[in-house]
């Protein structure tokens, strides 16, 4: 079950780079962002009530939910738009890879979750796997020249990325996922809301149907079905192993380069998607039997 949760995550995760590409080509980063949380918002909020699943999540544990909005719905993919417009997709994968090890050292400090060293090993082999997948985009001259903060934005997202999953583990142990995960984009949408007015941005509507197509994809299947699946796979396996998705999805996300955009592949490509396929079978490998 646990390998069936992961793949959707992988998958929808990884066609949402194309996704977002067909979004801030229109318009900028933070109300691209903001249309698709206002929507993800709405469709999970009215479908909760309209199916009598809505459960309103006490005042107490709002902040809490304020923080999952932050971290996991709005700043961190907001981190990764706005790096968009200096760096290349593949190096974001690569940096947003290490949400792996970011979340096995997470549960460690605040969870006091023993550190295993398999999953440590396996987060950092399918990295440098991906290094080598996306090595020719990291040497590419225009790559020099980037500003340090576009560099370390994508680092930021990552690493609120990675506390929202401890956030989520939390809220999940007394709350539903759906209920968690809805009053969660409500939060985050009202802080995307908040920016793009306190930045005076520009609320165009853009006529190209590819811009709705993406908003629409974004919010339904990269927001709405990857997270309820990926919060699914944390609660089951936990932060720490759930975050390998991160390390896998831009193999997908590549393979779509591939077919839409004309990317070639290397032999140092091969060997770094095999790594990273290596390191699934070890970070979910279990030394004894159990159950999935």
């Amino acid at each position: 079950m646990s390998i069936l949760l992961l793949s959707i995550v992988v998958f929808a995760w990884g066609f949402s780079w194309y996704a977002i590409v067909l979004q801030v080509a229109e318009a900028s980063a933070l109300i691209s962002l903001t249309y698709r949380f206002i929507l993800a918002a709405v469709i999970m909020c009215v479908g909760l009530m309209l199916t009598g699943k809505w459960r309103f999540i006490p005042w107490k544990d709002q902040p809490w939910l304020l923080a999952l909005g932050f971290c996991l719905f709005s700043m961190n993919f907001l981190s990764f738009y706005l790096a968009a417009y200096y760096l290349t997709s593949g190096i974001m994968s690569v940096i947003f890879s290490t949400a792996a090890i970011f979340g096995a050292v997470n549960a460690w400090l605040y969870t006091r979750v023993r550190l295993e060293a398999r999953v440590i090993f396996a987060a950092c082999l399918g990295s440098l796997g991906l290094y080598l997948l996306l090595g020719p985009e990291l040497e590419q001259p225009d790559n020099k020249s980037t500003a340090w903060w576009a560099i370390v934005l994508p680092f930021i997202g990552t690493y609120l990325f990675s506390l929202g999953n401890l956030i989520s583990a939390k809220l999940t142990r007394q709350y539903s996922l759906p209920n968690v995960i809805g009053q969660g984009m409500v939060w985050g949408a009202i802080i995307l809301v908040l920016f793009s007015l306190i930045f005076k941005q520009d609320w165009v509507l853009p006529p190209s149907p590819l811009f709705w197509v993406g908003v629409v994809y974004l919010a339904l299947v990269s927001s709405l079905l990857a997270f309820i699946t990926y919060l699914a796979l944390v609660n089951r396996v936990g932060p720490a192993r759930a975050s390998y998705a991160t390390v896998l999805f831009p193999i997908v996300a590549m393979l779509v380069s591939t077919a839409a955009e004309g990317y070639t592949w290397t032999s140092a490509g091969v060997i770094g998607m095999s790594m990273a396929l290596l390191g699934t079978v070890i970070i979910f490998y279990k030394p004894t039997m159990g159950r999935d």
